[in-house]
């Protein structure tokens, strides 16, 4: 547990941050059901801000690695994670598609207010 952000690393910090937490957990030192650490913790750790780690944790989320509950996030069976990678990890697509509809047409009425306004704010040539 020893590994450290580099200032010479190209990638952002909350991928490194990331990358030595799922090293941790796949070679176990972070076991299954284990608390991976607050973000307060963690920040201090790798000397990073708490919203670069709160990036990091979404990173193992989307991976599968980790499980975020209100008391915090707990590292999960890196193989039960590998085999969910294949699945829609809990999405409800037509959920998503209606939410997509609504934001669209949103923006469409958004548009169009925009232009009525952008007309009237015009000067007459007058």
């Amino acid at each position: 547990m020893s590994a450290e952000i580099s200032k010479d690393d190209p990638r952002p910090e909350s991928e490194q941050a990331a990358d030595i937490l799922r090293q941790e957990i796949v070679g176990g030192d972070i076991e299954p059901g284990a608390h991976v650490g607050s973000v307060r913790d963690l920040a201090a750790r790798f000397k990073i801000s708490g919203m670069t780690v709160q990036r990091a944790l979404a990173i193992l989320r989307e991976d599968g690695l980790i499980l975020t509950t209100s008391r915090g996030s707990y590292a999960r069976d890196p193989q039960q994670a590998t085999e969910d990678s294949g699945t829609d990890a809990g999405v409800d697509l037509p959920e998503v598609l209606r939410q997509l509809e609504h934001l669209t047409s949103q923006v469409s009425e958004l548009r169009g207010r925009l232009e009525v306004l952008e007309e009237r704010s015009v000067p007459d040539g007058s």
